[in-house]
């Protein structure tokens, strides 16, 4: 038996062996093939089989969790988000007030962004659970690449979630807990002077890789409406 796997954006691959099964090795990962077979004897050679569609993908791991914002003409920052911490310990705090939509009364739309280490092609379930394991808010699901962006709505100030994707590729659950607390500069959980002094320090700089956090508004500067912000919200901790 003779297996051919052919594919627009890659060399063809043909391996032969006399039964099944048989292993077409060097196939690109994320590139979409299709396979047929053909059956020799002493007769002969007979016709391809019809062909079927395979796309081979690494067992894919997990790299990195962020938290993605775009601050004004300053750019888009992913805030890394731990997946160390259980939701009531350490977790990392998301301190950037201003989300794609929403209120303070309706909570707020983020990005979280799950990054593996090959392309994913498809997921199972998504669940967003608060520490109580209650559903909380809304989610929406994208594929790009390596990356599976969940557009969280409807997550208020003060709140602790963690966020599952399940069968990513078939193979793997994944999840990450967090926390949103606006004006945690510092990660610290609270509100306080420190976030405070942090702000006034590095008021008239734009948002870079460096001092995103401080910019709490993402409008792509740190100014004085940060600093009133923070002031505002000091004293707060997160449940």
């Amino acid at each position: 038996y003779a297996v051919t796997c052919t594919a627009s954006s890659a060399p063809a691959l043909t391996v032969s062996g006399p039964r099944s099964p048989i292993v077409v090795a060097g196939l690109v990962n994320g590139t979409v093939y299709a396979c047929s077979v053909k059956a020799s004897n002493a007769q002969g050679t007979g016709p391809a089989s019809a062909s079927v569609s395979v796309t081979p993908t690494l067992d894919p791991a997990l790299e990195g969790v962020v938290s993605r914002k775009t601050h004004g003409a300053a750019g888009t920052f992913d805030l890394p988000i731990s997946t160390t911490p259980l939701i009531g310990g350490s977790v990392t705090t998301e301190s950037r007030i201003v989300a794609r939509t929403g209120t303070p009364a309706t909570g707020y739309q983020h990005d979280i962004v799950f990054r593996f280490n090959a392309p994913v092609l498809a997921i199972g379930s998504i669940t967003v659970l608060d520490r109580n394991d209650a559903p909380v808010g809304s989610a929406t699901v994208g594929l790009s690449g390596d990356e599976v962006t969940v557009s969280l709505s409807g997550i208020k100030d003060l709140t602790r979630l963690t966020i599952r994707v399940n069968d990513v590729n078939g193979k793997l659950d994944v999840a990450a807990s967090m926390g949103f607390l606006f004006g945690d500069a510092n990660n610290s959980r609270s509100v306080n002077s420190s976030d405070i002094s942090g702000v006034k320090t590095k008021s008239g700089q734009s948002a870079n890789l460096l001092n995103f956090r401080f910019d709490v508004n993402a409008s792509g500067a740190i100014n004085s409406s940060d600093i009133s912000v923070v002031k505002a919200r000091s004293g707060l901790v997160l449940p």
